[in-house]
């Protein structure tokens, strides 16, 4: 469980630069780099749709793909901070981990 902070304001998940989703999904099988990571989870908030009405958790769960990252044990992020970073992203493939560190 961690507490994230995001960038990407323009996430349907993001509220005040925190996560509102309960689960988030970190991907980067082959990342060496942060920059080669993603969160799945995102989501383009388009105008006109409301985004997400929950408040920002501080206890969600973290999928991680990123099998070269220290903080990753058995595909569950175990760091207690990440920060999601990705300003003005359209796809998910424009995020990245900015926690993320290789062995």
């Amino acid at each position: 469980m961690a507490e994230i902070s995001c960038t990407v304001t323009n996430c349907y998940y993001n509220k005040r630069n925190g996560c509102t989703s309960p689960v988030i999904k970190v991907d980067g099988k082959k990342a060496s780099e942060s920059r080669n990571t993603s969160c799945n989870t995102f989501v383009e908030q388009k105008p006109g749709i409301m985004s997400s009405t929950a408040e920002p958790q501080n206890n969600s769960s973290v999928e991680c793909e990123a099998t070269k990252c220290v903080y990753n044990k058995n595909a569950t992020c175990k760091a207690s901070d990440i920060l999601v970073n990705g300003k003005n992203a359209q796809r998910h493939e424009e995020t990245c981990c900015s926690t993320f560190r290789a062995h």
